[in-house]
């Protein structure tokens, strides 16, 4: 019933109904990776997303060996290695990079693994690596909106907490479980972001907005926003654009594409700012 009064106040925006589910996963996808991405930017970490999302293929492979739901074993698999990527930067004292690198191909080389064993584990792999906001139902739309209620309270609660740690980490070893948090908090973000868009421009979607906000940031607060509206303005400009019939392009590399001319507009800005 809400998500018919929803679907009714966009129609003002779009007809087809699936253009209407695509609108609100993007509004809702975008509040929770701008902060998302504003934390993977600060503590150099932008590719942490690819790292989990490349999870996908483990993830379904050992939903076949187990009998799971592929949803439910690539999202319990994702959280397993975002919290493996900080316990090997927080224990065994590896770089960020180092530690993204060593579980991104361990979660390739496993997940290769086990589909040479269970070829079925192959079905619907093509949806998870290419991604359709366009397909997107109520049960995504669901899981969105209380992605994006956890993520406000994490941010209003631990927000300043979590960018202190990526500026000064040695002033919170007696709080770990902040960067485990980070860690849980980024995967989840980041199993779902691939659900929606693919896992080929999860990165992206993540990554682009915050370092966009980065530009043209003046302080924390201001990352913070900035992120969220280009986050915002190339998700509904991009899938407006996907739809003319004199672009007709795939909407999620749509959405990543104007959020790249958002970047480089950004720049060019900042370039000419300080040549004033």
């Amino acid at each position: 019933m809400i998500f018919e009064h929803l679907y009714s106040a966009l129609a003002v925006f779009y007809e087809p109904l699936f253009m209407r589910r695509a609108m609100a996963a993007l509004f809702l996808l975008s509040w929770a990776v701008s902060g998302a991405g504003v934390l993977a930017v600060s503590r150099r970490m932008a590719f942490f997303p690819d790292a989990v999302g490349h999870s996908v293929l483990a993830g379904l492979a050992a939903g076949v060996v187990l009998n799971l739901d592929p949803q439910t074993a690539v999202a319990i698999f994702g959280l397993l290695l975002g919290l493996m990527i900080t316990f090997l930067t927080r224990r065994a004292k590896l770089a960020s990079d180092t530690s993204l690198a060593l579980v991104f191909s361990g979660a390739v080389a496993l997940g290769l693994a086990l589909i040479s064993r269970n070829p079925r584990a192959t079905a619907g792999l093509t949806r998870w690596l290419m991604g359709d906001i366009l397909t997107v139902g109520n049960e995504e739309i669901a899981a969105l909106l209380v992605l994006d209620i956890i993520a406000y309270l994490i941010f209003f609660l631990f927000y300043n907490r979590l960018i202190l740690s990526a500026v000064f980490p040695a002033g919170l070893e007696k709080t770990p479980w902040a960067d485990y948090l980070f860690g849980a908090f980024l995967a989840v973000v980041s199993v779902l972001a691939v659900q929606v868009v693919g896992v080929l421009l999860a990165t992206a979607l993540l990554v682009t907005p915050a370092a966009t906000g980065r530009v043209l940031a003046a302080s924390g607060r201001s990352f913070f926003w900035l992120a969220l509206f280009f986050s915002l303005a190339a998700g509904q400009l991009g899938l407006w654009l996907s739809r003319r019939p004199e672009v007709n392009t795939a909407t999620g590399a749509t959405v990543v594409l104007v959020s790249l001319a958002f970047l480089a507009l950004a720049s060019l800005f900042r370039k000419l700012r300080g040549r004033i």
